[in-house]
Formats: structure tokens, C-alpha cells, sequence
């Protein structure tokens, strides 16, 4: 019975295998039917209908040559790519039938690579007969364009000849020169050597292009050589002729041997457009407009200079003037001030440095005005000689005005100087009795030395005063320390003032809880005891410590209304 099992199971699994076998053979069946499907469609592909396009051109020549090398590309492409794959597709239905599965996929595989190919070489084949086409139709088009340019720059020289001068018949035979070109074309074009005629069509037409540039070009040269330049130089003789009549010295200008070269060149500039050099024609125009340009540029700067010398020359007198009488001034009150001051040697000497150098720019200032009021004047010149003395006046000036205040500065120090030692003997007479009439049990030794240190400097600067001349930033400096000492004075003493206040007004608090507490009252005594000895810092730590411990923050309370108090 097992057996019998066993027996049918293999059926059955046999029978699923034939079943799976004969499903992939129609599957592969419908690959190769689409195989077969494309190669007709292949088939149908116009290769001949492509080259039949090119016989319609003239078949001879380059064209002949590319028709033939095509035809025989198609021919080779069909015998190598397209006839074999019939065979592959009947090798893959042997393979298909004796169910060798894979043997059929490897040859409908290679049938799809030969139909690729033979697809590939056809649309290669259509981009050559394109491409061969398009050469031509760009052929025709530029040959009617040469045509056309052809005539137009021939009826241009005929009907405009004045316009071209002695360029005309150069024209006229360059123009004819292109006739010949014309009809080798037509040749090359017969012949079907199209590539050939293509360059040969395409290098006319450049040339032709080039030409009709240069004949737009000839009529603006010739006028600029013969009337625009001319006209020029003429306006600038003239020009430079009514300048020389108003005062202005142009020599080194040198306009007239400058136009006689420039006249020398332009006269070759004629000659050059005749035998169609136009480049180098351009390029001497060009570079005799660039020195027209350079004379003008002189010219310009000699009118703006003679601008600015009558706009400058004002102001540099009132300068010089300025300059002469603040010296004199200087000289004057230098002398009457190093009596009663000490004064530096080197600003004496600067004075009569200034002095000197004033007179040396008021001496060169006059000789340029007397050069002025010649017939001829080179304005550039004057201009920057006048620019060096107005920039060595100012300075002078500044320098001048520098000192002068300076000076002046002096006598305001001095003043000043003695107002604010005034100021700290008041001041510190004022601190002493504020020190005597407080609640200290006795004024503090160090402020006695302080005072008397005071006292003692205050005397020295007085000293100061009387010796002649005096030295006043000594004196500055010296009365600077006083008012420093006296400053360290009376900070100290105001925090002498305030802390024996607070320390007193902090015991006069205390004493309510002196019989209620011993600690209080045992920490109070040692407070007094060093409020007398002048130690008011620690008399407050003392008294603080103790009254914090029995009524948090009274202390910050007295010490405020301390404060207030003595800010009224």
C-alpha cells in the first residue's frame, strides 16, 4: 500500500513538471513570436528610399563617392545584421521544442543585437544623406548670398565713386576679382564635389563680407583725412595763436612743429586707403588723433592754471600778510614774555626761523608776479610755485598760531595756578575747623601733620610765585600735588567726621540695654573706650556686633539717617 503511494506521488510530480515545462516553453514561445514580430518590421525600414534622396543630386564626384560608400554600407548592414537573424530565430525554435530553454534565450538574445545594430547603421545612414543635403542647401544659400553682394558693391562703386576716391578702382577690380570665384564654384558644384565647394563658397563669401566692411569704413576715412584732421589742425593754430595774444607762454607745447609732423603723417594715410590698407590706416589715424589729444590736454591744463593762479593769488597774500604780522607780534611778545616766564629756547628760535622763511616766500612771491605781468606767462608753472608757497605758509601759521596760544597759555596757567592754591587754603582751614568743632574727644594726630605738610607745600609754591621768569609747568605740576594732599585731606577727614558720629550715635543707642545686659553693657564700655582713643572704625565694629545680637538691623537704620544728616 505504501508503494502504491509512494508510486502515485512520483506521478503527480511528474505530471507538475511536464505542466511547468510545457508553460515556459509558451512563454519562450511569445519571446520568439515578438522576435519574429520585429524583424518584419525591420525589414520595412526604407534604406533604399534614403539613397534614392541623393540621386537627385548630381551624382559625380565627392557625392558620387559618398552615395556609393553609403549604398554599400546598407548592403553590408542587410548581409550582416538583418539575413542572419532569421536563422537565429528558427535555431531558437529547434532549441525551444527539445525544451533547451536557455540554448533559445541565447539566440533570441543575439537576434535582438543584429535587429540593434541593423536599426543603428539605418539612422546613421539618414544622418550622412542629412548631413549631405544639408551641405548643399547651405551651399545655395551662401552662393546666392555672394551673388547678391556681389552686384550690390558693384552698382555701390559705380554710383558713389567720389565717395570712394582713389580707392575706386581697386574696389572695382577686387569686386571683379570675385567673379571668377564665382563661377569655379559652379564647377566644383557640377563636378558634385560638394565639401570641396562648400569651403570654396563659404571663404568667398567671408572674403565678400570683409570687402563690403571696408567699403562702409572708406568713406569715413577719407573724410576724416581730408577735412575732419585738416580742420583740426587748423582750429588748433589758430586757437593756440589767440591764446599766445591773451598772455599764455605755449612753447613748450611746440604746436607748430607738433602739426607739421602730424600734416606729414595724415599724408599717408590717403595713399594707404588707395591700396585698401585700411588697418594700418586706421592705425596711423589713430595715432595722430592720440598726440591731438596730448597737445589739447597741454593746452587745457595751461587755461585751468591761469583759473586757479587768479583764484589762489588773493588768498596767498592775505596769508603772507597774516604770516608776516603774527611773526612780528610773536618777536614782540616773546621779549616782554621771558621776563616774567621761563621760555624754551627752540620756540625762540623757531621765531626767527619763521622770520626768515616768510621773507624768503614773500621774496619768491613777488618775483612770480613780476613774472606775471610779462607778455607771456607759462601758467603750470606759476601754479605749482604757487601751490609750494601756499603750502609752506600754512604751515608757518599753524606753527605761528600754535605758539601764540601758547603764550598766551602761560598767563592762564599762572592764574589759574593761584586761584586753586587760594582754593586749597581755604579749603583747608575749612577742614581744620569742622575737625575742631566736631564730636572728636581730640583732633587726630595725622591730620595735624597733613595740615602742617600743606601748610609747608603751600608756602614752596608761594616762593614759585615771586621768582621771575617763572617756570610754569614746574608751578603746574607742583600745585597739581597740593591740590592731591589737600583732596587726601578732606576725604579722610569727612570719613574721620562721619564714623565718629555713627560711633557715637550707635553707643547713645546701645546704653537702653546696658542694664538689662551685662555682654551689652561690658561691649559698649570697650566701645567707648576706643572712641576715645580716636579708633572710631573699631569702636563701630564693636558697638554693631553687640546691638545686631539684641536688635537685628538698627544698625543700617542709624547708619542711614547718619548719612542723610551729613549730606545736608
Amino acid at each position: 500500500m505504501v508503494i502504491l503511494y509512494i508510486v502515485l506521488a512520483i506521478l503527480i510530480l511528474i505530471v507538475i513538471a511536464i505542466g511547468i515545462l510545457f508553460y515556459m516553453r509558451s512563454q519562450k514561445t511569445r519571446t520568439i513570436e515578438q522576435a519574429e514580430e520585429r524583424k518584419v518590421k525591420i525589414e520595412q525600414l526604407p534604406y533604399d528610399k534614403s539613397l534614392n534622396q541623393l540621386s537627385e543630386l548630381e551624382l559625380t564626384g565627392e557625392t558620387r563617392d559618398r552615395y556609393d560608400l553609403l549604398k554599400h554600407q546598407a548592403t553590408e548592414s542587410k548581409n550582416h545584421y538583418l539575413i542572419p537573424v532569421e536563422d537565429k530565430i528558427q535555431q531558437a525554435e529547434v532549441h525551444l521544442d527539445k525544451f533547451r530553454f536557455t540554448q533559445a534565450q541565447t539566440e533570441i538574445d543575439e537576434a535582438h543585437e543584429l535587429m540593434d545594430k541593423y536599426e543603428e547603421n539605418y539612422n546613421s545612414l539618414n544622418s550622412d544623406v542629412e548631413e549631405v543635403f544639408s551641405v548643399h542647401r547651405e551651399n545655395d544659400e551662401l552662393y546666392n548670398l555672394c551673388q547678391t553682394n556681389y552686384r550690390e558693391m558693384k552698382r555701390d562703386v559705380l554710383a558713389n565713386r567720389h565717395q570712394f576716391g582713389e580707392a575706386a578702382e581697386p574696389l572695382e577690380n577686387e569686386i571683379e576679382s570675385f567673379a571668377p570665384e564665382l563661377e569655379r564654384y559652379n564647377e566644383l558644384k557640377e563636378s558634385g564635389n560638394y565639401n570641396e565647394a562648400h569651403s570654396h563658397i563659404k571663404a568667398l563669401y567671408d572674403d565678400m563680407e570683409y570687402l563690403k566692411a571696408n567699403m562702409e569704413e572708406i568713406p569715413e576715412l577719407i573724410k576724416e583725412a581730408q577735412k575732419e584732421l585738416p580742420g583740426q589742425f587748423q582750429d588748433l593754430k589758430y586757437g593756440c595763436r589767440d591764446l599766445k595774444v591773451e598772455g599764455y607762454d605755449l612753447d613748450h607745447v611746440k604746436v607748430d612743429s607738433n602739426l607739421q609732423t602730424l600734416k606729414t603723417e595724415l599724408s599717408f594715410v590717403e595713399p594707404m586707403i588707395s591700396r585698401l590698407e585700411l588697418e594700418e590706416a586706421n592705425d596711423k589715424l589713430n595715432a595722430i588723433n592720440d598726440k591731438l589729444d596730448e597737445i589739447y590736454e597741454l593746452i587745457e591744463h595751461e587755461v585751468k592754471s591761469k583759473n586757479n593762479v587768479e583764484e589762489s593769488k588773493e588768498v596767498i597774500t592775505d596769508n603772507l600778510f597774516k604770516a608776516k604780522d603774527t611773526n612780528y607780534t610773536l618777536r614782540t611778545e616773546i621779549e616782554y614774555v621771558r621776563e616774567n616766564y621761563y621760555i624754551n629756547e627752540s620756540d625762540v628760535q623757531n621765531v626767527r626761523q619763521f622770520e626768515n622763511e616768510i621773507q624768503n616766500l614773500i621774496s619768491v612771491y613777488d618775483e612770480i608776479l613780476r613774472e606775471m605781468a610779462k607778455s607771456a606767462v607759462r601758467y603750470s608753472e606759476v601754479e605749482d610755485n604757487l601751490k609750494y608757497i601756499e603750502e609752506h605758509v600754512n604751515v608757518i601759521n599753524e606753527k605761528q598760531e600754535k605758539l601764540q596760544n601758547h603764550l598766551i597759555q602761560l598767563r592762564e596757567d599762572e592764574a589759574e595756578a593761584e586761584e586753586n592754591i587760594l582754593r586749597v587754603q581755604g579749603k583747608k582751614e575749612e577742614v581744620y575747623r569742622r575737625l575742631l568743632a566736631s564730636n572728636l574727644t581730640s583732633v587726630p594726630e595725622r591730620f595735624i601733620i597733613m595740615k602742617n605738610e600743606i601748610d609747608y607745600e603751600v608756602r614752596e609754591v608761594n616762593k614759585k610765585f615771586s621768582v621771575r621768569p617763572i617756570h610754569v609747568k614746574q608751578l603746574k605740576d607742583k600745585v597739581a600735588k597740593v591740590v592731591l594732599q589737600m583732596n587726601k585731606f578732606e576725604d579722610e577727614a569727612n570719613d574721620v567726621l562721619v564714623n565718629a558720629v555713627y560711633a557715637e550715635r550707635i553707643i547713645q543707642y546701645g546704653n537702653r540695654y546696658r542694664k538689662d545686659d551685662t555682654n551689652v553693657d561690658k561691649s559698649l564700655n570697650e566701645a567707648e573706650r576706643l572712641f576715645k582713643n580716636n579708633r572710631y572704625k573699631r569702636a563701630i565694629e564693636i558697638a554693631e556686633q553687640s546691638l545686631e545680637s539684641i536688635e537685628p538691623g538698627i544698625t543700617k537704620q542709624i547708619e542711614a539717617r547718619v548719612t542723610e544728616e551729613q549730606d545736608l
